[in-house]
C-alpha cells in the first residue's frame, strides 16, 4: 500500500499488473473481425458469423491448462509446444520508461502470429496484417478504462512500432503502443 503522506508525489502504476486484461477487455467490446481471424481458421475466416461474448470468452488463456487450446494470451511466451496450424495473440506489458518522479510512458506489447498454411485468406490479405490492422485501429487514441489514452506516436514514444516477427513455422507481427501514466 502506499504511503499516504506521498500520495501524488510518485507515479504509482497502478494497472500496470490489469493492462493485459483491460486491453483484452476492451477489444472484446469494440471488434469481432480479429475474434473470427482467430477462431476460423479457413481462408474465408474473416467473412463469418461474429462470436458471441462466451466465445470469445473461451478463447483466452487463463492459466493451468494446457496453453497450446488457447488463443489469446495475457503475457509474451507459450509454456506449451504448438503443433495445431492456428493463429494467437498476446498483449502484455512491454515497459516502463519513467520521465519524473509524477509520470511515466507505458508501453504495451500488441503480438500476432499465424501458422504459415493459414495465413493468407481468400480476400487476397494475410491474416496477421489484418489483425495488426485492426489492433491499430481497436486502439490508437481508445481511451482504455482505468488506463487511459493509448497512443502510436514515434514521437510521444520512440518505442512505438510495428515489425514482423514469428518463428516457423508461424509468422508474425509485433506493435508496441504506449500511455502516459502517473
Amino acid at each position: 500500500m502506499a504511503n499516504s503522506v506521498n500520495q501524488g508525489s510518485y507515479a504509482q502504476y497502478d494497472t500496470y499488473d490489469e493492462l493485459s486484461y483491460l486491453f483484452i477487455q476492451h477489444l472484446m467490446a469494440n471488434d469481432e473481425v480479429i475474434w473470427k481471424l482467430l477462431y476460423y481458421l479457413d481462408p474465408d475466416a474473416w467473412s463469418k458469423p461474429n462470436l458471441t461474448q462466451a466465445q470469445k470468452a473461451a478463447l483466452i488463456y487463463k492459466g493451468g491448462d494446457d496453453a497450446s487450446l488457447f488463443r489469446v494470451f495475457l503475457d509474451s511466451g507459450i509454456p506449451d509446444v504448438i503443433t495445431r496450424e492456428d493463429c494467437i495473440i498476446r498483449i502484455s506489458p512491454h515497459s516502463i520508461f519513467p520521465e519524473n518522479r509524477t509520470i511515466g510512458t507505458v508501453n504495451i506489447v500488441l503480438e500476432v502470429y499465424s501458422h504459415y498454411h493459414i495465413n493468407t485468406l481468400s480476400n487476397y490479405k494475410t491474416r496477421i496484417d489484418m489483425i495488426a490492422k485492426r489492433l491499430l485501429q481497436v486502439f490508437n487514441g481508445a481511451d482504455i478504462t482505468g488506463f487511459g489514452k493509448v497512443y502510436f506516436d514515434r514521437m510521444a514514444s520512440a518505442q512505438d512500432r510495428l515489425e514482423a516477427g514469428g518463428q516457423l513455422p508461424h509468422k508474425g507481427r509485433w506493435m508496441i503502443m504506449s500511455n502516459k501514466s502517473p
